[in-house]
């Protein structure tokens, strides 16, 4: 039942950069257990393999890992001019709120300053 559950979870989060990478590492690793158990050749020759599909395996991951270093980089860069655009909108009105403020009072205090001196 929970593995069901897994399954769907897993299915239903399309958006999850890591699922392709965790299949990606798994594929690997069942491929070299694989060839190692079935090799037919001499075991120098199978631990040259071996260290050849390691190394292409870190290469793998390092590109992965630099790939999506480089996509929340710039999604944080987005996300940071996106708040200072916002926090600039927002200091914008609030200076304009303030000067109509301002300049209500100033109104109304001239129009009590002329009641007053016309009374």
């Amino acid at each position: 039942m929970k593995f069901n559950k897994l399954l769907s979870d897993c299915a239903s989060r399309k958006t999850d950069s890591s699922l392709p990478i965790v299949a990606l590492l798994a594929g690997l690793a069942v491929g070299a257990v694989v060839g190692i158990l079935f090799a037919p050749e001499s075991g120098e020759n199978t631990r040259g393999k071996i260290s050849d599909k390691a190394g292409d395996l870190a290469e793998t991951v390092k590109d992965k890992l630099h790939s999506i270093k480089g996509r929340f980089s710039h999604e944080l860069d987005e996300a940071a001019d996106a708040k200072d655009e916002i926090v600039n909108k927002v200091k914008k009105k609030a200076e304009d709120t303030a000067d109509k403020a301002k300049s209500a009072v100033k109104n109304a205090s001239d129009d009590v300053n002329d009641a007053v001196q016309h009374s």
